[in-house]
Parts: C-alpha cells; sequence; structure tokens
C-alpha cells in the first residue's frame, strides 16, 4: 500500500463562503480571499481563531474588486492580486496597508498590467505577476520596478495566452499555469521547457516550493520532488478519506508538512505522504 488514508481534519469550516484562494505563512497562519465577497480572512494556525478581515468591494486601499491571488509565505508582506481593480496590494503582517502598484496607465507598454491572476514573491524579494490582459508575466523588483515583462506573442515557445497562476519552486525557478499547460521559465523570463507534457490532461491548480511541485488534475494530485521526479499519483477522493474530490477544491497549499485544502466545506488539512525520492 502506497499510503494510509487519514480522516482529514477540518481547521476551517463554513467559511469558503465566497473564499476561493487560499494561502499559508511560516508561523501557520490562514490566510483565505474571496473573490465573491471581495474579503481577505486570517485564522490562526489549525483555524482556531478568526484574527483579522480586511475587503470589501470597492477602490480603497483596503477594498478589492474581484481579487484572484495571494501571497503570503513568508510572515511579514502579503501581496494579492486585484483583478478587477488592475493592480497588486501589499500589506504587512499585521495587514497594514503598505504600497499599491498599478500600471495599466504606464506610458510604456512593457510596464503596464492588467487583470492580475496571481502573485508570487521570490528569496530575492522579486515579485511576479500574471498579468492576464496582456498574456504574459512582470517581473517587480525590491524598489518597486518592472524589470521585464515574459511571455508575451514574440516568445515563441514561451508565448503565454490565459495566465492563470505563478509559483516559484527549486532554483527560483517559475511554473505558470496558463490554460491547460505548465510553462517553466527561469527568473529572468527565459523559457525553459513545457511541465508534465503528456501526463496531465487539465490541470487546476499547482503549487512549488523548494522542495516539490504538486499539481492537480482532475481528482488526481501529482507529486514530484525538486528535481521533478514524480511520486505515484494520489487522488483527492484518497487523501481525503471519500469526504471530497478534486472537483471541490479551489485552493491548496503545502506548509508545515501538511497539505492545505479550500473546498465550498472549508479548510482542510490532509497529510501527504512522502515523496520515495526524500
Amino acid at each position: 500500500m502506497l499510503f494510509v488514508v487519514q480522516a482529514p481534519a477540518q481547521i476551517v469550516d463554513s467559511l469558503s463562503l465566497f473564499g476561493k484562494t487560499l494561502d499559508v505563512d511560516v508561523y501557520g497562519n490562514v490566510f483565505v480571499l474571496g473573490t465573491e465577497s471581495s474579503l481577505l480572512t486570517v485564522y490562526s494556525p489549525a483555524g482556531k481563531d478568526r484574527i483579522r478581515e480586511i475587503g470589501g468591494p470597492g477602490w480603497g486601499s483596503e477594498e478589492f474588486d474581484r481579487p484572484s491571488g495571494l501571497w503570503s509565505r513568508n510572515g511579514i508582506d502579503l501581496f494579492i492580486a486585484d483583478y478587477g481593480n488592475h493592480r497588486v496590494q501589499r500589506y504587512d503582517r499585521t495587514l497594514t496597508f503598505v504600497s499599491t502598484l498599478y500600471t495599466r496607465e504606464d506610458s510604456d507598454p512593457s510596464k503596464r498590467f492588467g487583470y492580475p491572476t496571481d502573485v508570487a514573491l521570490s528569496r530575492l524579494g522579486d515579485l511576479f505577476i500574471c498579468d492576464s490582459e496582456n498574456g504574459r508575466i512582470l517581473k517587480v523588483t525590491r524598489s518597486t520596478q518592472v524589470d521585464r515583462s515574459f511571455g508575451g506573442y514574440d516568445a515563441g515557445k514561451g508565448r503565454l495566452f490565459s495566465p492563470r497562476q505563478v509559483e516559484i519552486g527549486a532554483r527560483d525557478v517559475l511554473y505558470v499555469l496558463d490554460g491547460d499547460r505548465i510553462v517553466v521559465f527561469d527568473t529572468f523570463g527565459n523559457y525553459l521547457r513545457e511541465f508534465g507534457t503528456g501526463i496531465f490532461v487539465r490541470p487546476s491548480r499547482i503549487f512549488a516550493d523548494q522542495d516539490r511541485v504538486l499539481v492537480l488534475d482532475g481528482d488526481v494530485l501529482f507529486h514530484f520532488d525538486a528535481a521533478e521526479r514524480a511520486a505515484p499519483p494520489l487522488t483527492i477522493a484518497e487523501l481525503s478519506g471519500g469526504r471530497f474530490t478534486g472537483k471541490d477544491v479551489f485552493s491548496f497549499v503545502f506548509s508545515g508538512a501538511a497539505l492545505y485544502v479550500l473546498t465550498p466545506q472549508g479548510v482542510f488539512l490532509l497529510r501527504l505522504p512522502p515523496h520515495p525520492g526524500s
């Protein structure tokens, strides 16, 4: 038997009223972002308490319009892809507003972005933004300057059409979920390869860190180590003990040796078997 099914721990219930995106910081705090409600809610580790909340529809510094992506993993910074407002909002760990990044009306077309779907911060402090309006990725430096864009119409094999999610993995490579494929770039925007060609059918969600890459395709969860060696695939139905399947998963994050999964019923904590190569 490849794994042991354990009853999933439901750490936050009834929170997914409109919650669609999930992240977890290094302290175990759980961040849930609602697209329809435009609310960001932070829960303490294990979901015991609702710590704080900001948001609501609007254009103000603590308001959003159909926010679609967030990044909070270092426990210091929080970035939100504010889709309808064409901007990225930055907050500190207490959800105090820090700054806004908005370039849609910049005179330089290479610096513009609109309808951002996701954000990710590198270990060096560079911010990567999924620019769905122009079908590309923008790289923003620590000084909040747009350094470059890549994946645009002139990118050849690396041309992006509908970038939905960006994750940063081992050796700081970028995994971009673009429609039904995953495209890999280095941090300078050079196209490296397509990931999972011939394996994935319709990937819907990805996660990457320095140790692993996870891909959800239908009900199947694919698990790769830092060298992109595949473990035997599992299903969400198996991991959850039949409580839910892949079609119920809005978002997931691996943190602290556990898989946090956001569903319409709330956030569940699942145990993922160790990769055979680890």
